[in-house]
């Protein structure tokens, strides 16, 4: 009795560890170990609602790599995956513990910082984060840089959809501008 109880609970045991495993995997980038974007929008559903509820401001970032398809075309694949595991450590090093940040996709990123609202601080914050992120690029002799478009919701969003696509459009206006910079914008004044 005593023996069949062990195996049931060796077999619970390494079936727990296997489910949580398995959830671990889905939620993370396996190129980056970033955060992936189903996890980030789950996530970021969680901050409309904790925002809309609190009525507390939070902030999200767009990032989009400058001239990355020349590193994958110039140097292959595997120097473009060294590139984006980079941006992910720099951005992890660069962050609080508790923001928010994923690969989205390809070589865009986002960010999601929550209790911020103050424009100054928020700028000042992702000017060092360019400025981390370009100190990491040049230390490999990459030709990378960085559009980051911010957008401080001082309201939340009506959906994630939308609380992306507004930093989104914010960074494309950086890309039309010449690139490489930080562009704070406020939402719900």
């Amino acid at each position: 009795m005593l023996t069949t109880f062990l195996i049931f609970a060796y077999i619970l045991s390494a079936l727990r560890d296997r489910l949580d495993e398995e959830e671990s995997l889905s939620r993370t980038d396996s190129l980056t170990g970033s955060m992936n974007r189903r996890y980030f929008f789950e996530l970021a559903e969680r901050e409309i609602r904790r925002s809309a509820r609190y009525t507390h401001p939070f902030t999200v970032a767009y990032i989009d790599l400058d001239n990355f398809k020349f590193i994958n075309d110039s140097f292959g694949h595997a120097a473009g995956d060294s590139l984006l595991i980079t941006v992910s450590d720099t951005l992890r090093a660069s962050l609080r513990n508790t923001d928010t940040f994923a690969r989205l996709g390809g070589d865009e990123f986002s960010i999601i910082l929550p209790e911020t609202g103050d424009y100054e601080s928020v700028e000042t914050l992702f000017n060092k984060v360019l400025d981390n992120l370009l100190n990491a690029m040049k230390k490999k002799s990459w030709t990378v840089t960085f559009s980051i478009g911010v957008v401080i919701y001082l309201k939340p969003p009506g959906s994630v959809d939308e609380m992306i696509n507004i930093p989104d459009k914010v960074m494309y206006s950086i890309k039309d501008a010449g690139k490489n910079m930080v562009k704070v914008e406020v939402f719900g004044k």
